[in-house]
């Protein structure tokens, strides 16, 4: 069971995090996102706009779950014109700082976590990280704050950013373009609309990834033992 909620919970946790943004944006009257949005794409900054709130989101753990993936959503959804390949470019960049910046604030605290952690608690994190590694970076095709965690998680063991670039980028262009996939299928078959069943739909599929994970966490032979 630990195994298993090992690899899930990260998931499972962003999953909740999306019903959480799903239930105050949708289902409060605090923001009108169909609005904003719509006045956005209209608009001569709107490629500055997608990417300061893509960025926001991807940098773990400052503002948590930033609705940036969301708005990625709704800007196609709303109004498919804009969602260009100009959007696209400017999701996937956004993306890459947000972990960069991420991996690099870690580093900057490791000193900090050195001294209130134990080095038995930071060989364990060192263990995990080298058990699960490789399959931590399918996070990279999920969600931004999952790749932002990802590459916290690096900072603050002191592993290398460089050789993790590839795999960053091929993931973030990935979780971009599955999004675009989606949601313009979406969009040609219940139309241009918002109500925050992508958001939904979002949640759920991070539920199911993470079942995956966790499943294979604890199924896999040959565990690395801490």
């Amino acid at each position: 069971m630990r195994r298993f909620l090992s690899g899930a919970l990260p998931f499972y946790a962003l999953a909740g995090l999306a019903t959480c943004m799903y239930l105050v944006l949708y289902r409060t009257n605090l923001f009108d996102l169909n609005a904003i949005v719509q006045g956005a794409t209209g608009s001569s900054w709107f490629l500055v706009f997608m990417f300061v709130c893509v960025l926001l989101e991807s940098v773990f753990p400052y503002f948590g779950y930033f609705p940036g993936t969301a708005l990625i959503l709704m800007s196609v959804a709303l109004n498919p014109k804009p969602a260009d390949t100009s959007v696209f470019i400017v999701a996937w960049l956004a993306i890459i700082a947000g972990a960069i910046l991420s991996y690099g604030q870690a580093r900057f605290f490791r000193p900090l976590l050195q001294r209130v952690a134990s080095k038995a608690a930071l060989h364990r994190c060192e263990t995990l990280l080298d058990a699960y590694g490789r399959y931590a970076r399918v996070a990279l095709f999920v969600h931004p704050n999952a790749c932002a965690m990802y590459f916290t998680a690096l900072g603050l063991l002191g592993r290398s950013l460089t050789r993790e670039l590839a795999y960053l980028s091929v993931g973030a262009a990935a979780a971009v373009g599955i999004l675009f996939v989606v949601v313009t299928r979406l969009v040609s078959s219940v139309g241009t609309t918002d109500d925050g069943e992508l958001q939904v739909l979002l949640a759920a599929a991070l539920v199911a990834i993470g079942t995956l994970v966790g499943l294979y966490a604890a199924l896999r032979p040959g565990q690395a033992r801490s």
